[in-house]
């Protein structure tokens, strides 16, 4: 488990059956032959790898061993890339000598917990000899293995008595280590270098203010302390030892909040160097050369800035720290002197990286073996459909990113008009694997005040994928896509959404495009209205028809006070073409409705009652020039109802429909049959009176089915969406936010 300068709970030391004091050899028995593994598999020789998300254990002169996320140990040759499968530990314990330092030589116990292990073995990856050690038939406790030698504990009555385990002569011997304090507590081995040990126990008096930790030195060999009171810290603190010097990094006593770098010298003069780093709070420390390497144990989906996430070196005496790696999550030093780093750089990737002094002295780095995981954010995917068919619901796409500890934004443009909308995404995803981004587009452009519905047409995406650590450069991609619908009845602005047409007191004639609010506001919402033209006043009946002149969106006509109707094109953009005459003659009609496509033939058609009650339908060709067939006669006593409107289907079958109100207020229906006439009447229900207008908008919420809107004479607005069923063809009112005070004409 990786050291944290956080305060853990202290281990436990069960007391063991104690040792005769001196030097002892144990009767213990030493194997020699190949390894065998049937986990042992080979790898590419040309590069080796390690499997992602796996932190170093330890290096020797041939292998290094790391442990992957699920706890499994393995053994890797420099040479060849083989791996070995060596065992099972408890977590990814890291930063500690337990399973072994600075050697080929790998210690497993009988449990996966190897320092609560009753027996041991030392397994010499390079040579295939297995060392056993039954540390309970000793009382021993066992701490740490630094190549060949063995460290471990055993319990007096008030202190620890630390010993070195070690074959001389082919033989393994137990031998007392010499020069530590006479009362030793809380001891640990805690880094190595080859021969030597680097060891922390409480050295303080019981009654001093300052509780902390002393650091010795231990000649293996010899069984002794060769260096004393370089370094003193906390329990919580990391610690490396190279053959010149020893090094530290944590609080210099408990409660100290503050995290301290200490480097001694190793020999008998030591001045100690200290320096202080702020947001720093792992223990994570090495040695090379004449340099201390130090960083947070971050992941390249963790952190939140380039400067807490970087792995640094900084010269031993002080001068400027520089960036080594881009992140680093636990090392092990070699017996060369060098460091395995596990962790990443921006220009090659995750991996095993080995750190050793360059021809100045300065670190520099090489990749051992790779993870094949990229360190920057990359683009790995994407699922983008090429059409936005948003009248089938809403547009969805997807981007699969390396990892997700990004800030997102996702653009959308309408290339015609460039109108935009953007997504911000924060995933905040720390897990170092791939995972999606995904954008739920409901079609609409803009924001606030500003909102429209997408129209048809080109559309491209941006997405930038920025990370929130900093750690490499924004991911950008773009591409294309098209928003296609079928033409709508009421839509002058090609976006699918049915347009408001409104008339002013004095003939000024503007467009109120609607669209359905996002969720936190869904109901039907106008945008500001759009100025059409002035001179409108000379009409005293304007009519959306639909399409009835062959074009893809809908057309509008309007009859003059003389009885003259005349066709005005939708051009797309929200204008109409020059006005064409369709007439004369129209005057002998008190109601004219229109954009319900009432014969099935795609087309809208337009509806014409006359003063003596006779319904007629007007079909629509497709022809500009002669928009209207001959009129066909639907049937009399018409004259009941003060107001008529073509709604288009609201009751579920693929015909248009009307609704008709008589003058108590009792809405009637008037279902299609697809042939240009409807069938008997059914009753909707009474209290339709307080509307001033009835108007058959269209799909309004794009869910297949005709909505009727209605406005009051206090100025509001409703929508009725169409449910689909003849026996109850709309759901309950729904406000809308569209104003529609009563000196305005709507249509």
């Amino acid at each position: 488990m990786k050291r944290s300068l956080v305060p853990r709970p202290g281990r436990s030391r069960p007391l063991r059956r104690q040792l005769v004091a001196g030097a002892v050899v144990l009767g213990l028995a030493v194997s020699a032959g190949p390894l065998v593994s049937p986990a042992a598999v080979a790898a590419p020789a040309a590069a080796p790898k390690v499997a992602p998300g796996s932190e170093i254990v330890s290096a020797g002169p041939t292998g290094f061993l790391s442990v992957d996320p699920k706890n499994t140990l393995r053994w890797t040759r420099y040479a060849d890339g083989t791996t070995t499968e060596v065992g099972q530990d408890s977590d990814q314990h890291t930063q500690t000598i337990a399973r072994g330092s600075v050697s080929d030589v790998v210690v497993v116990g009988d449990s996966t917990t190897v320092t609560a292990s009753h027996k041991i073995t030392l397994r010499d990856m390079a040579t295939g000899t297995s060392t056993p050690i039954d540390l309970d038939a000793h009382g021993y406790r066992y701490e740490g293995a630094v190549g060949s030698w063995v460290i471990a504990v055993k319990y007096l009555k008030d202190n620890e008595e630390a010993h070195v385990l070690g074959l001389v002569d082919g033989k393994l011997t137990d031998r007392k280590i010499t020069g530590l304090p006479e009362k030793t507590r809380k001891f640990e081995a805690v880094a190595g270098t080859p021969g030597s040990a680097l060891v922390r126990f409480d050295g303080m008096p019981d009654h001093s203010p300052f509780r902390s930790n002393d650091y010795a030195v231990i000649d293996l060999a010899a069984a002794k302390v060769s260096d004393y009171r370089g370094l003193m810290t906390d329990d919580w603190a990391g610690a490396a030892l190279s053959p010149t010097h020893m090094a530290s990094i944590g609080a210099l006593y408990d409660g100290d909040r503050r995290v301290s770098l200490s480097v001694s010298k190793r020999g008998p003069e030591r001045q100690p160097w200290n320096t202080e780093l702020s947001g720093v709070y792992t223990s994570m420390v090495g040695l090379v050369g004449d340099w201390a390497l130090y960083g947070n144990e971050r992941k390249a989906s963790e952190g939140w800035d380039q400067r807490d996430t970087a792995f640094r070196a900084v010269p031993i005496g002080g001068h400027t720290a520089r960036d080594v790696l881009d992140h680093a999550t636990s090392v092990a030093p070699t017996p060369e002197g060098d460091l395995l780093v596990m962790g990443g750089s921006v220009d090659r990737g995750e991996g095993v990286y080995r750190v050793s002094a360059g021809a100045d002295g300065a670190p520099v780095t090489k990749l051992v073996a790779s993870t094949g995981e990229p360190t920057k954010i990359t683009l790995v995917g994407s699922d983008v459909p090429a059409v936005a068919e948003l009248e089938r619901g809403h547009w969805r796409a997807r981007w699969q990113l390396s990892r997700l500890n990004a800030d997102v934004t996702v653009t959308l443009r309408h290339t015609a008009s460039g109108k935009e909308r953007t997504f911000e995404l924060r995933p905040d995803n720390r897990e170092m694997k791939p995972g999606w981004v995904d954008v739920d587009w409901d079609g609409l452009l803009g924001s606030g005040t500003d909102t429209v519905a997408a129209p048809n047409g080109a559309y491209t995406w941006k997405l930038n994928a920025k990370p929130t650590n900093g750690l490499g450069p924004d991911v950008n991609a773009d591409g294309t896509f098209t928003v296609r619908r079928r033409p709508a009845p009421h839509d002058y602005t090609d976006n699918g959404s049915p347009d408001v047409i409104v008339r002013d007191e004095v003939g000024g004639l503007s467009l109120n495009d609607t669209y359905h609010g996002p969720q936190d506001k869904p109901q039907l919402q106008g945008t500001t209205e759009k100025w059409v033209g002035p001179g409108w006043n000379i009409y005293d009946r304007i009519v959306a028809v639909g399409d009835v002149a062959g074009a893809a969106v809908g057309d509008v006509v309007a009859r003059d006070r003389s009885g003259v109707l005349w066709l005005y094109l939708g051009t797309g953009d929200g204008k109409f073409a020059t006005r064409a005459k369709i007439g004369a003659g129209w005057n002998m009609y008190d109601q004219l409705t229109g954009g319900s496509d009432l014969n099935g033939d795609g087309r809208g058609d337009l509806l014409a009652r006359d003063t003596d009650g006779v319904l007629w339908l007007y079909e629509g060709t497709g022809d500009w020039r002669a928009p209207f067939a001959p009129r066909k006669r639907i049937g009399g006593g018409w004259d009941m109802y003060d107001q008529i409107a073509a709604v288009g289907d609201v009751a579920g079958a693929s015909a248009g429909d009307l609704v008709a109100r008589d003058p108590s207020g009792v809405l009637w229906l008037y279902l299609g049959t697809g042939d240009g006439k409807f069938a008997t009447r059914a009753k909707i229900g009474a209290g339709w009176g307080a509307y001033r207008q009835l108007v058959g908008i269209g799909d309004a919420d794009t869910d297949g089915r005709a909505d009727l809107f209605v406005t009051t004479p206090d100025g509001s607005s409703y929508l009725y969406h169409g449910t689909g069923d003849w026996r109850a063809p709309f759901a309950p009112r729904q406000l809308t936010g569209i104003e529609a005070p009563s000196y305005k004409t709507i249509a």
